[in-house]
C-alpha cells in the first residue's frame, strides 16, 4: 500500500471513528486497518478497564459478541497497560509475560502497542504471528505508532467517552448496591425530626468494616460511642445507625461544643428539650467530651435510671432514649486525665467504633470526590486523571468534610465538563520537621534532675497534655501527677 493511499485511508478512518462513540466500533475499525498493514497476522484490540484488567473486544475488524477478560497484569495487554510502553516477544511460548495472554496455540511471536491519550492507556493493539522465525522489531512498533499519531483526535474522544462511561458505570453500581441494601432491610418508619438524606461513600476495607459494624449494632438499643478526627463523618454515621434501627421515635442532635453549660442544660433537660423530643428514638450527643461535669452527671443519671427531672418544671419524665455519642478526642484519655466521668465513659463505651480518617482510607478519595462533585447536580462533571492524582497527593487534615467543600467549590468555579488539575485549589504541602542532630554537651546532673528535665520537656512539647505525655514517657497518668507534685509543679488538689 502506497503512502498516499495510507494517508487517505487514515483520514477516512479518523472520520469514521469521530462519528462513532463506541469502543466496539473503535477497536474493530482499528484492528481492521492495522491488519491491512500486517497481512497474514491476527490483530487483536483490547480495552483497558479502570482496575487495570483488559478485555478483548475485536479481532481483524470483527467484534466479539461476548468480551473475553484478562486479569490485571495478565498477558501482553495487561503488561503494556501497566508499563505504558510497547513490548514484543519473538518466542511467545517461552516468554512468561506473553504466555498468559489470549492466543491460539500456533502463535510464535506477538507485538503489543498501547493506545494512549496523555498518560492514560485506553487500550492495546496486539499483532500475533504464527510464522516460525517471524521477528518483530522497533520498525514494527514505529509503523503502528505512526498510525496512532494520525488518529490522535479520535483517540482523545474515545478516552473522554470511556471516562464518562466508567463514571456512569460506577454510579449505577452504587445505585444498584443501595437498592439491594434497601430491599434486604426491614421497613423502617419515617424519622420524625429529620429526613435522613445523608450519604456515606467509600469502597475501602476499613471504612466498610466500620459501616458493617454500625449496621449490626443498629438493631440493638445499647449506647454507642463513635470516635474519630474532625470531619470524618461521625455524626452522619450516628444518623445512619438510627435510620437502620427499628426505633419509631425521632432522632435529634445536641451540639455540645457550641453551647455553654447553662444553655446545654436547658437544651437537653427542659420539658421541651432534646431528651423529651428523642423519647422513643435516638439522641446524638455530638462532641460529648466538651460537656461539663454537671451535664455528664445528669446524662449518667438519665441513662442509669431511665428518667430525668426537667429543669424548668421540675417534673419527672420517664425516658426511652438511645444515646449515640461522638468525640473527636479519646474519651479514655479524658478519663485518665480526670476530665470525663469514668462511669459515664463505660456506659457509653458498651459499643465503640472508630471512624477512619481520609488518609487511612485513601482509596476512597476518588470515589468520594466524584460523588461530592456531582451529588444533586443536573449536569455531571468529570475529573481527569491528573486532577485525581492531585487529590490523592493531598493529606486532607479536614477529612471528608474538607473534600466535600473543595469539590462543591470546584464544581461552581469550573467552566467545562472535564476538570483539570489546574482547576483544583493549590493544596499546601505537608510539612515534615527536619531533624537536625545537635552536638551533645556533657554537664553534671543527678538522675533526679535529668528525669525532671525530661518530663518537663515532654510536657512542653505536647502543649501540657498530661495523658499524651504519660503515654510518651511510658508511665501512667497517676505516676506522672505524682512526679509533678514531687517537683512542686502542681498542687495536691489538682491530683
Amino acid at each position: 500500500m502506497k503512502t498516499a493511499s495510507i494517508q487517505n485511508e487514515l483520514a477516512t478512518l479518523s472520520s469514521v471513528l469521530l462519528a462513532n462513540l463506541d469502543e466496539v466500533v473503535f477497536f474493530s475499525k482499528m484492528t481492521e486497518f492495522v491488519a491491512q498493514i500486517f497481512p497474514a497476522h491476527q490483530v487483536l484490540g483490547f480495552e483497558v478497564l479502570n482496575d487495570g484488567s483488559t478485555r478483548l473486544i475485536a479481532e481483524n475488524g470483527k467484534a466479539f459478541s461476548t468480551a473475553k477478560l484478562l486479569n490485571k497484569g495478565q498477558g501482553l495487554s495487561g503488561y503494556v497497560a501497566r508499563m505504558k510502553r510497547a513490548y514484543y516477544s519473538n518466542s511467545v511460548k517461552r516468554d512468561p509475560i506473553a504466555s498468559t495472554g489470549l492466543k491460539s496455540n500456533n502463535v510464535e511471536a506477538e507485538l503489543c502497542i498501547p493506545v494512549m491519550f496523555e498518560s492514560s492507556v485506553i487500550g492495546t493493539i496486539n499483532v500475533q504471528s504464527a510464522e516460525v522465525g517471524r521477528q518483530f522489531s522497533e520498525s514494527d512498533i514505529a509503523a503502528i505508532n505512526n498510525i496512532l499519531v494520525e488518529l490522535a483526535a479520535p483517540i482523545k474522544n474515545m478516552h473522554l467517552f470511556l471516562m464518562t462511561k466508567n463514571l456512569n458505570r460506577e454510579l449505577l453500581g452504587r445505585i444498584e448496591a443501595k437498592e439491594k441494601e434497601l430491599s434486604n432491610r426491614v421497613e423502617i418508619k419515617t424519622i420524625s425530626h429529620f429526613e435522613d438524606k445523608s450519604q456515606m461513600v467509600g469502597v475501602s476495607k476499613n471504612f466498610l468494616d466500620v459501616v458493617q459494624a454500625a449496621k449490626k449494632v443498629s438493631t440493638q438499643d445499647f449506647p454507642v460511642l463513635l470516635e474519630g478526627a474532625h470531619g470524618t463523618g461521625k455524626k452522619i454515621l450516628a444518623k445512619k445507625i438510627h435510620a437502620w434501627s427499628a426505633r419509631k421515635g425521632g432522632c435529634v442532635v445536641a451540639n455540645c461544643s457550641v453551647l455553654n453549660e447553662t444553655q446545654l442544660d436547658r437544651e437537653l433537660f427542659s420539658s421541651k428539650g432534646l431528651m423529651v423530643q428523642a423519647n422513643g428514638g435516638t439522641l446524638i450527643i455530638d462532641d460529648i467530651a466538651s460537656c461539663s461535669t454537671l451535664i455528664q452527671t445528669k446524662l449518667l443519671r438519665a441513662i442509669v435510671s431511665g428518667e430525668m427531672t426537667t429543669v424548668d418544671t421540675e417534673e419527672k419524665v420517664a425516658l426511652n432514649v438511645r444515646i449515640i455519642a461522638t468525640s473527636k478526642i479519646s474519651l479514655r484519655g479524658e478519663v485518665e486525665a480526670g476530665n470525663f466521668k469514668e462511669e459515664l465513659f463505660y456506659r457509653l463505651n458498651t459499643i465503640s467504633l472508630v471512624v477512619p480518617t481520609l488518609r487511612e482510607r485513601s482509596e476512597d478519595i476518588k470515589v468520594m470526590a466524584e460523588f461530592f462533585l456531582n451529588n444533586g447536580k443536573s449536569e455531571a462533571k468529570i475529573l481527569t486523571s491528573a486532577a485525581i492524582e492531585k487529590l490523592n497527593g493531598y493529606f486532607w487534615p479536614g477529612n471528608a468534610h474538607e473534600l466535600k467543600n473543595v469539590m462543591e467549590r470546584t464544581y461552581i468555579l469550573s467552566e467545562g465538563q472535564y476538570i483539570e488539575a489546574s482547576e483544583l485549589p493549590d493544596f499546601p504541602r505537608e510539612e515534615k520537621a527536619e531533624v537536625v542532630a545537635a552536638a551533645i554537651k556533657f554537664s553534671e546532673a543527678t538522675l533526679y534532675d535529668l528525669e525532671k528535665k525530661h518530663i518537663i520537656d515532654t510536657l512542653d512539647h505536647l502543649n501540657g497534655n498530661k495523658t499524651r505525655a504519660a503515654k510518651a514517657l511510658g508511665i501512667t497518668v497517676k505516676t506522672l501527677y505524682n512526679k509533678l507534685h514531687s517537683y512542686g509543679l502542681i498542687e495536691a488538689r489538682e491530683m
